[in-house]
């Protein structure tokens, strides 16, 4: 199971989107270039979670995104699972049937998997991200002097 590039970049677009977050939308242009995402690629995957309820786009010269919910309250498993699906490590853990389910020891090995990976994306959500970059970066911006 792997977590895929789609939802590696909207998480970094969507932590951009809350740090240029000034209650104006952010046009998507510059999103893509301050995090150098392929502009292309980053309409789809916006246009993915504005479907998706995550972001609302605005039309017009003065257009862009901004988020339908608080960025507080877009947790990074949400980011996941509306571009790649439910988090799944083996077929007994998606609700798909599996012969073996009844014997097999290795569904509840499985499903503990499944259960950490959802515990870990849902404990970090994009406002947070976003306070967090920004603190790492001003403290690499500072310099001190001997």
């Amino acid at each position: 199971m792997n977590i895929s590039a789609k939802s590696k970049y909207a998480v970094r677009a969507l932590v951009e989107l809350a740090q240029q977050n000034n209650g104006h939308p952010i046009p998507i242009a510059d999103i893509a270039s301050r995090r150098d995402i392929p502009l292309q690629f980053l309409e789809q995957l916006f246009s993915t979670l504005r479907k998706a309820g995550i972001l609302n786009s605005h039309r017009g010269v003065r257009g862009g995104f901004s988020f339908n919910r608080l960025p507080e309250d877009v947790t990074v498993l949400d980011v996941v699972e509306v571009l790649d699906g439910n988090i799944s490590p083996a077929a007994c853990t998606s609700g798909a049937s599996c012969e073996r389910i009844d014997g097999c020891i290795m569904n509840e090995v499985w499903g503990e998997v499944k259960s950490s990976i959802e515990e870990v994306l849902t404990s970090h959500n994009i406002g947070e991200l976003a306070s967090r970059e920004s603190l790492m970066e001003s403290k690499s911006r500072e310099m001190y002097y001997i």
